[in-house]
């Protein structure tokens, strides 16, 4: 096969992305996902949707703190500590800083490899904000963590809720759709993996996402 037909066989990287890799320029689709895999099949349920869930936190404490009482930003700003936090939501389990705190608290049980605790603090998150854009992104931790304590059903349907939900955002839709892909690739259920990357590719506005689904594509055709 020629360098010419193997480049139009390969998915365009996003913008922005450059991932670091000994491979030459000309390499396909499949020789890149078997490297990808090799260096990020472990944990790819680890640290691929938290770290956004992160973000997202800076993000609406960054529009909250000019809409709710100086009172309750500057008790949220002064929690600097994950049993502060705790307190914190305890003490406004309603308020959307509240919700955050325990977000927050969320990340931290994940990232101490505490799955089930984050798992339902992910849960009772989602229950606390108003914007769907946010809840989503609970949702999608909580899917995950689930996926790590070995309920993989209930996972499933979680992630699978968040896939479809036209209120989500793209990143998070597609997210939650690779999440599901690789589940069912590892089972060897080829036929459910390209379902969910089929959903990923029309997502538009998550070309990561999109790369990374089409790399998972050229492994199982």
């Amino acid at each position: 096969m020629s360098k010419k037909q193997k480049d139009s066989q390969k998915p365009e990287l996003p913008v922005g992305l450059n991932p670091e890799s000994d491979l030459p320029p000309d390499a396909d689709m499949e020789e890149r996902f078997n490297e990808f895999w090799k260096k990020n099949g472990t944990s790819v349920f680890g640290g691929i949707a938290i770290g956004a869930v992160i973000v997202i936190g800076i993000q609406l404490f960054q529009y909250l703190g000019e809409k709710k009482e100086d009172s309750i930003s500057d008790a949220f700003a002064a929690a600097d500590t994950i049993e502060a936090k705790i307190d914190f939501a305890a003490e406004y389990p309603d308020h959307q800083l509240g919700g955050l705190a325990q977000l927050q608290v969320a990340d931290a049980r994940y990232e101490e490899g505490k799955y089930a605790e984050a798992a339902e603090l992910y849960g009772d998150t989602s229950n606390v904000f108003a914007d769907p854009t946010i809840v989503s992104r609970a949702v999608l931790g909580q899917g995950v963590s689930l996926m790590q304590v070995g309920k993989k059903e209930d996972g499933r349907a979680v992630l699978r809720t968040i896939a479809l939900d036209s209120s989500a955002l793209h990143g998070t839709r597609a997210e939650a759709a690779y999440h599901l892909a690789i589940s069912f690739w590892e089972e060897k259920d080829n036929e459910k993996a390209l379902e969910m990357t089929d959903v990923i590719l029309q997502l538009d506005s998550a070309p990561f996402w999109v790369y990374r689904a089409n790399l998972l594509r050229a492994r199982l055709n």
